[in-house]
Formats: structure tokens, C-alpha cells, sequence
């Protein structure tokens, strides 16, 4: 029986090779293709830029299932707000918590907020549909600039995750303490089993209330910003593997970054520690998944690789259609016309002073490969703390000890401890072995010629991404800890220390986020001397003079 499994795994690795060849063969042939213009368009009265998605692919994107399940679906439908009959689902609630309304459509029928998805049963499940989220719920996003809203695909969202879950967790709770909610909520999903229904929704506040407090933070993370990596390793580590002392706060929130050319790139992550090489992208893809109510099952094993909700095939998909996606260009009709003097001059000093990290890109060639700078934090000077925790997290194995790490096919056996990241890494690619055939399809759907990377050591870096669409991205720096270009440009000194974060007006002269000392509901506060905020380094172009600085913003807009 061994040696029948040695033989079929020979030749499934055989037959991956050989794909691998044939798809760099048909990569080798390939022209530099142009990207054909979609043009503008309108969603929900904001208007849409040229970024080649057509609406129809635009509103699949938006509310696509990965395998993200959150809650039952009916009863995301029907659950009210703790504190009064109004329904969590209605767009004054989501709105304040930063998500986008949509209205109904092929893909979104009851009309959910964007980034919202509907998880169908899979083969061989027999339960409801769930709700969970998808890509967009955290990459799209809306800017206003003198009562014109404008809608970015693919740009970091300002959702505040925080508060979504916590939110949700008061609104269970709620329904078992009110009688009367509990009754209305019977009736709206219409369920036939009341005892069991209670039974259940105590369960899903059971879960909840498990996953926030392992994800406790000091400072909360506000609008628009994630700690990703600390969320995914605590998913897998504390979570799948059932031991609560593999809990780590993940107290290193990051802002969400933007999609476009992301699959174009040799490495992703803000640090860079993630290979666009297949299959890497769907094996990233897989962890995102399972952090965002994803499940894995790690205790249970039963043959090659690991049962769990994440949809390869989805992820294929998503993956093939983000390399689809470009930059937003500058809308001078809405925001004001580019200077082309100043600009000139902004390029030859973008040219002195930004290139050797931050390269240009062609939008109009579909094909494009970027090769991107990784940028030592020692060297860069910003924030540390995203780089230290991905670098040093570990965690106890628990039934995982004496596995090896890929999929317990390859690479080194676990020992008792291991970086919480390998962990990750067994258990992404433990998903994909389970459905060799369809992650070989997924791979086949998503797969595109990338710069090769060299494998090495984790280090404590940063990327440095290119600049295009940069003006539909604020606000700066890894942690969103400066909130327009000009300031990124000025001495940290001379920074803001405390600003609101979630505003969707823009400032087009100081290029990013309207600063406003008045605070509405619908913004959090962002404080830079708080851990992990921190607003200093990349003083990169501070040594400028002011007229160089708006000549080079002046260029930047142009990207």
C-alpha cells in the first residue's frame, strides 16, 4: 500500500512538472498585450474609472464567495442591532462601520453591503447557505471631493474590522437575553425549531466570543486598517489547532493594501514575505480565507491533506481577475488638471530621488511583471512592529509534532515548537493536497509569468511598492500612520499626531485624506504615539524644497 501511494504521488509531482514546463513554454510565446479601454460607469450613484473590470465582472467581484463563513445566511438577514429593532444588514449601520452600500443585482439579490457574499452548500454538505465576506470587503473603496463620490476598485477599504465583530457578538448576545428580539428573529428566519435555533445562535456567540479574545488588542485598529497576519496565524495556531496558548495579540495593524498589479508583482505582503510564484498566490489566498471565518479541520484528519470551507476554485478565479485590474488614473475633470511643467519637473526629481524603490509601471501592457524593493525597517525607520511579529511569532504544535510541513509530504518534520508562520504554511498547503485536482485547475486558471525570488530567511523588511493610482491609496505608509503625501514629504516632527481615519473626503492639493478636527460617528481616532502607530521614517525627499515637493507630488498624480 506504501508503495502504491509513493507511485501516485511520483507521478502527480511528474504531472505537475511537466504543466510547469508547458506553461512557461506558452509564457515564452506570448506578445506584450494591450489593455483595452472598459471607460467609465456609475455604481450606486458613485462614479467608476477605468480600471478594465466591466460592471458585470465588478459586481461578481464584489460579492464572490472564497469559503468565508460568518454567519448562517438567513440569519444575517434578520438579526437586529443590541440596542434596537434596526437590522445589523442596513446600510446606515454598515456605512458607519465603513462598508459600501450596493444595491440588488445578479450577484448580490438582496442587496448586501459590498464585500459581502452569500456561501452556497458545497458537494456534500448539507446545511444552509452562510454569509461571510469576500476580497472587496477590504479592497474597494469610495472618495468625495466636492459632493462627487468616486468608487476605486481594488484601493484599501475603510471598514473598521474591529467593530464589525464586536458589533455582531452584542447582537447574538442580545438575541439570547431578549425574549421579544429572540421571538422576532424565530419568526423572520422561520425556523421551525426554536430550541434548536437558540442552541445554535449560543454556539456562534460561543465561537465569536473565543476568536475576540484571542484577537484583543491594546489599541484598537479603527477604520480602514488589519493586522492580517497576526489574525491568520491565531486562526490556524489557537483556533484549528485548539490550543489557547498559542493566542498572540495581534496588536500590528496594517492598512489594507491596494490589488492592482498585486498579481504582477514578484512578492506581496507589506513584508514582502509572500512569493507570486505558483503556487504561492493560492496558497496565500488559501490562509486569507480561513482568517476570515474560514474553517480548517486540523484535529480530524482522514487521509491526504485537510477538509475545509476555502473554495480553490473561487480563489483561482479571483486571482486570475485581480491581474486584470489597473490603476486608477487621476480624474482632472473632478479633481483639477495636472500642471504638465510641474509635472515634468516633478518626474525628472521622482527619477533622483523615488525610482531605485519605487518603480513605473505600464498599465497598457497586460502582461507586465514588476519587480518590487524589499527595504530593511532598520533602513526605512518606520514602525517596526508588523516586521518583529511575523518574524518571531512561534507557537506549540500540539497534534502537528513529527508532520512535515508541506501538506506532511515535504520539508521538515515539526518539532514541539515551530514559527507560527510554517504552521500556516502546513496547513494552506494540507488544503490544497486534499483536492489535488482542483488546486492543479485553480493553478492552471491563475497562473502567470512572475520574476523569480530568492528563498531565504524571514527578514525584518518592507516593501516598497509602485506609485501608480498612489493619490486613491491614503492614507501612507504601512500602518496608514500619515495621512497625505505631503506630510509623507515633511519631518515626522512635523507630522500630524492625532488624526481621524475612516473620512472619504480628499484633498487633492496635499494629496490624501482631508484633515478635519471635527469627529463624526463614522471616523476613529488615530494616534500616532500609541504602539505600532508610530509615524516616523521614510524621511526619503524631507530634504526637499517645498517647490520640489509640489512639483513631484504634481508628477505623482500622472502615475
Amino acid at each position: 500500500m506504501k508503495k502504491l501511494v509513493k507511485f501516485l504521488i511520483f507521478i502527480f509531482v511528474g504531472l505537475l512538472f511537466f504543466i510547469f514546463l508547458f506553461l512557461v513554454f506558452v509564457s515564452s510565446q506570448r506578445s506584450s498585450a494591450k489593455i483595452e479601454a472598459v471607460g467609465r460607469g456609475t455604481l450606486n450613484g458613485a462614479l467608476t474609472l477605468d480600471q478594465n473590470w466591466t460592471p458585470s465582472l465588478r459586481d461578481k467581484m464584489n460579492h464572490i464567495s472564497f469559503g468565508s463563513r460568518l454567519l448562517p445566511y438567513s440569519w444575517f438577514l434578520h438579526l437586529e442591532l443590541p440596542e434596537s429593532q434596526s437590522l445589523f444588514r442596513e446600510d446606515q449601520h454598515l456605512e458607519k462601520l465603513g462598508f459600501i452600500p450596493a444595491q440588488a443585482s445578479l450577484h448580490n439579490p438582496d442587496a448586501l453591503a459590498i464585500g459581502l457574499a452569500i456561501d452556497q452548500q458545497q458537494e456534500g454538505q448539507a446545511d444552509e447557505p452562510w454569509l461571510g465576506l469576500t476580497c472587496a470587503a477590504c479592497h474597494s473603496a469610495e472618495l468625495r471631493y466636492q459632493g462627487q463620490r468616486i468608487y476605486i476598485d481594488g484601493a484599501p477599504a475603510k471598514i473598521d474590522f474591529q467593530a464589525f465583530e464586536n458589533t455582531l457578538l452584542r447582537s447574538l448576545s442580545a438575541l439570547l437575553e431578549d425574549e421579544e428580539k429572540f421571538q422576532r428573529f424565530v419568526k423572520g428566519t422561520a425556523v421551525s425549531d426554536a430550541n434548536n435555533l437558540r442552541l445554535a445562535v449560543q454556539a456562534r456567540e460561543t465561537f465569536l466570543t473565543a476568536r475576540a479574545s484571542m484577537n484583543k488588542t491594546a489599541v484598537a485598529y479603527g477604520h480602514g486598517r488589519l493586522d492580517a497576519f497576526g489574525q491568520i496565524f491565531n486562526a490556524v495556531s489557537v483556533e484549528a489547532l485548539g490550543i489557547e496558548g498559542n493566542a498572540r495579540s495581534p496588536n500590528a495593524p496594517v492598512d489594507f493594501p491596494v490589488l492592482w498589479d498585486a498579481s504582477h508583482l514578484d512578492v506581496v505582503q507589506w513584508n514582502g514575505s509572500a512569493s507570486n510564484v505558483e503556487p504561492g498566490p493560492l496558497g496565500q489566498n488559501v490562509t486569507t480565507a480561513l482568517a476570515v471565518y474560514g474553517s480548517i479541520e486540523l484535529q480530524n484528519q482522514s487521509g491526504l491533506g485537510y477538509d475545509s470551507s476555502v473554495r480553490l476554485a473561487t480563489l483561482g478565479e479571483i486571482q486570475s481577475n485581480y491581474y486584470l485590474l489597473t490603476s486608477p488614473q487621476w480624474p482632472q475633470d473632478i479633481l483639477g488638471e495636472i500642471n504638465p511643467e510641474k509635472a515634468a519637473r516633478g518626474e525628472a526629481i521622482y527619477r533622483a530621488n523615488c525610482l531605485s524603490c519605487h518603480t513605473l509601471v505600464d498599465n497598457s501592457d497586460a502582461y507586465r511583471k514588476i519587480k518590487t524593493t524589499l527595504v530593511p525597517q532598520s533602513q526605512v525607520g518606520t514602525d517596526p512592529l508588523m516586521a518583529s511579529n511575523f518574524v518571531e511569532a512561534e507557537s506549540q504544535t500540539g497534534i502537528l509534532e513529527g508532520r512535515k510541513m508541506l501538506a506532511g509530504l515535504a520539508g521538515e518534520k515539526f518539532s514541539e515548537t515551530a514559527r507560527s508562520f510554517d504552521i500556516v504554511v502546513h496547513a494552506a498547503s494540507g488544503v490544497m493536497a486534499k483536492k489535488p485536482v482542483t488546486t492543479l485547475l485553480a493553478v492552471l486558471k491563475e497562473w502567470q509569468d512572475q520574476y523569480p525570488t530568492a528563498s531565504g530567511p524571514l527578514a525584518k523588511n518592507y516593501k516598497a511598492r509602485p506609485l501608480n493610482g498612489l493619490w486613491a491609496s491614503a492614507p501612507y505608509l504601512h500602518n496608514g500612520s500619515v495621512p497625505t503625501l505631503f506630510h509623507l514629504l515633511s519631518s515626522p516632527q512635523d507630522r500630524p499626531q492625532v488624526f481621524y481615519i475612516g473620512n472619504l473626503d480628499f484633498d487633492p492639493r496635499y494629496f490624501g485624506l482631508q484633515l478635519s478636527e471635527l469627529r463624526a460617528q463614522s471616523v476613529s481616532e488615530f494616534d500616532t504615539r500609541l504602539p505600532g502607530n508610530s509615524n516616523t521614517g521614510h524621511e526619503f525627499g524631507v530634504h526637499l524644497s517645498d517647490a520640489d515637493k509640489w512639483d513631484l507630488i504634481e508628477y505623482i498624480k500622472t502615475l
